[in-house]
């Protein structure tokens, strides 16, 4: 018996499945609200590093070095995974003044609700506390708050280093 190697191998973290997830859990903790792609990026991040954030509760993933960085490549992930979620009924997009943004529909609560693992507990919280501190912010402030902290994130890594090779000189 021979195994053989998958010619595409997709992974199960930060992949389409566990990014759609997330961006579920958010949707449906706004739902009505709709928000753009760009914003489920960025409430993304604050998801699974909620502890970049002042006040935030513990992160779900583990803080690495300049993972300020993530946020610029999740919106080809986030996109696929939209699109996933949507095929199935739990997400839809809602085209509006402004451009299209996303929403949870009536099967979204429910079928989270059929879901009892502990990240999962762990991502309704976080998007509990996302939509309650950020949803109601304007793009602009929202943008700015990214920008002016997006090269902290993950920058203590870096500057530990440094002492590291400070010490052992």
């Amino acid at each position: 018996m021979t195994t053989e190697t998958p010619s595409h191998f997709i992974s199960p973290f930060n992949g389409p499945v566990e990014i759609g997830l997330r961006a579920l859990c958010v949707l449906t903790t706004a739902f009505p609200a709709a928000y753009a792609l760009q914003r489920l990026v960025v409430f993304d991040y604050f998801l699974v590093h909620s502890d970049d954030i002042d006040c935030g509760p513990e992160g779900l993933h583990p803080q690495t070095p300049h993972r300020g960085g993530e946020i610029l490549v999740r919106r080809g992930v986030l996109q696929h995974a939209l699109t996933l979620y949507e095929s199935r009924g739990l997400i839809e997009r809602v085209y509006k003044d402004g451009g299209i943004f996303f929403a949870a529909t009536d099967k979204s609560a429910d079928f989270l609700d059929t879901l009892s693992t502990e990240y999962l507990k762990g991502l309704r919280e976080r998007a509990d506390w996302v939509v309650d501190s950020f949803g109601l912010l304007e793009d602009a402030e929202l943008d700015a708050m990214v920008r002016d902290r997006i090269g902290t994130w993950g920058a203590e890594f870096s500057m530990e280093s440094v002492l590291w090779t400070e010490e052992a000189s």
